[in-house]
Formats: C-alpha cells, structure tokens, sequence
C-alpha cells in the first residue's frame, strides 16, 4: 500500500484526491496527504488524512505534482533530489530543454517520473489503438480532436499548453507514435485550431477552446474501410462506422482515464521498490515529443492574437 501526497490542490488536484480515495477503498493506497500553500484549498481536502502547506520529511511514496504549470520541472527536479516518485501533471517542462532536465534528475536519483498525458488510459483510446492495429478501420487517413470547455480562460493561460498537449499526445500515439512533420496553428490563446500534418499526408485537426458554448469531447479516427468516433466523456464504449453498417463497440474495460493513471503509476512505485522493470506511459521520448510539439503549436500561433487580451 502506497502512502501518496498531491501538491497542489486546485480544481484538478481534488479530482486526485477523490480518486485515490477511491483506491484507498481497494486497498491500494495508504495515506493521502494534502499539500497546498492555499489554506481554501486544503479545508476543501476533504479525502486527505494529512494536510499541511509543503512536505517536511513525511513519510510518502509518491507525489503527484498538480501546481501551475510554471513550477511543474523545477519541483520535480527538487521532489526527486530528496527521494520522492513523481507524477507530473502536464506540461512536464515549459520547453523541451526543461523537461529533459527533470527525465536527467530522474536517472541521476533513481525515482521515477510518470507525465500526466491520461488520455492513453482512456478505455475507448486503448480499444481504438486495438481495433486500428489489427486492420479494423484499413489505413488511416485522418484524425479529428475537439476538446471545447464551458470554463473560463485563465488569466494567464494558453490554452494548447492546457488543454491542446493531451491533443497532441494522443494524436502521434493514435498514428503508432509517429512525428509529425510540420504544425500550423490558427486563433488565439483562448481558442486555437491546431494542424499536425504526419508522412504520407495525413492530417490531425484538433480543436481546443474555452470559454466555449458548450461541452466537447469528440474524437474521430478516419480510415481508408471505416471510422471510429468516440466521446471522452464516455469510457465503456466507441461508435464503429463502415460502409454496411454503424456498430458501438464496448471496451475491454471500464475506468475512468485519471484511474488508471493513478493505478500505472502506483505499480511503478512498487516496481521500483521491489527492483523489478516498469515502463513509464508515456515513455520518456513520447513525454518529451509532447512537450517539443506544443511548444512548437503555441510558437505558431499569429503573433497578433498571440497577445491579444
């Protein structure tokens, strides 16, 4: 059983909280310690056993980092230095030469890092990666992400670092964790249309807004015999499309994305613990391909609506 904190207890940190609870429940995790500097933040730590405003020499196996992005490598980096097990949430780094950095740390200190690109245990995303390698939809010749939220932008936020890098992630992952070859990008830091163009000419448009009119969570995979679409908001099930006939398929399995997160990254706590191999998801070259492409998607942004307020 893993002793976990969360650092940072915001809006995404209580949902941690409320999933390791959750866990605890099976037996899996320990203690839950809160930590955030916002004394509203940890009165709102209600799944928590411990909860104080930084670690100071608890007793803890894993940290998952749920901070503004801006401090995400420089704790990790710290974190690690005095033995703790990271999980990152996205961005791990806020350029490439950043997040290397905390990959580096993580070799130098024998920890392990895991990045919070979730949307790879999405159960719909694991069938899809199913059904494509096994010739279920021919070739693929396009993909389609829409992620449009009703929350207001934040202050200082961009919203392909926010929401567009789990996108993106997930876009090479679909096409066998191919590189794209080039990024254009169109609209601004509060809406973006982002285009990732991949060999052969096949094209991934992504669309990332907030502030938005409605919920969206649409993903769409075009092949050359068929189509699969599916809703992130839906995790047992995707809608197969051919020329006879449209069929919902149901997954392999039921969790929620952040689930099994959680669960890959407590098994590779007790691998490392117990001296036995553990494959990060995603690997560290697909972390850091996460992080180049983003940083590349949000260079491409028109510089006047770059700075638009």
């Amino acid at each position: 059983m893993a002793r976990v904190a969360v650092l940072g207890c915001g809006r995404w940190g209580q949902n941690h909280l409320k999933t390791l609870h959750n866990l605890r429940n099976e037996g899996i995790v320990d203690t839950i310690h809160a930590i955030d500097v916002s004394k509203r933040a940890r009165d709102a730590s209600t799944h928590a056993d411990y909860v104080s405003e930084k670690i100071d020499h608890q007793e803890i196996d894993l940290v998952i980092i749920a901070t503004p992005s801006k401090l995400h490598a420089a704790q990790a980096k710290e974190l690690m230095e005095k033995g703790y097990h990271v999980l990152v949430e996205k961005p791990l780094g806020c350029c490439e030469a950043e997040a290397a950095q905390v990959l580096v740390s993580a070799q130098e200190n024998g920890r392990m890092v895991s990045v919070g690109l979730l949307l790879r245990f999405h159960p719909a995303v694991q069938t899809a990666k199913r059904m494509i390698s096994n010739g279920k939809i021919g070739r693929i010749e396009s993909l389609r992400f829409v992620r449009r939220t009703e929350r207001p932008a934040p202050h200082d936020g961009n919203v392909i670092e926010s929401l567009g890098v789990h996108a993106i992630d997930l876009m090479c992952h679909l096409m066998n964790e191919s590189e794209p070859s080039v990024v254009n990008v169109q609209g601004d830091r509060i809406d973006s249309r982002i285009i990732l163009e991949y060999p052969m000419g096949i094209e991934a448009l992504i669309d990332v807004a907030w502030d938005s009119s409605e919920e969206r969570r649409l993903v769409k995979i075009i092949g050359s015999t068929g189509t699969l679409i599916f809703d992130l908001n839906i995790h047992d099930r995707l809608t197969l499309i051919t020329s006879d006939e449209k069929k919902e398929i149901q997954c392999d399995s039921y969790h929620t994305p952040l689930e099994g997160e959680l669960r890959h990254a407590l098994d590779g706590v007790r691998a490392v613990k117990c001296g036995k191999p553990w494959s990060p998801v995603p690997d560290y070259g697909a972390a850091l391909r996460g992080v180049r492409w983003t940083e590349r998607a949000i260079l491409a942004m028109p510089v006047s609506r770059q700075i638009q307020e």
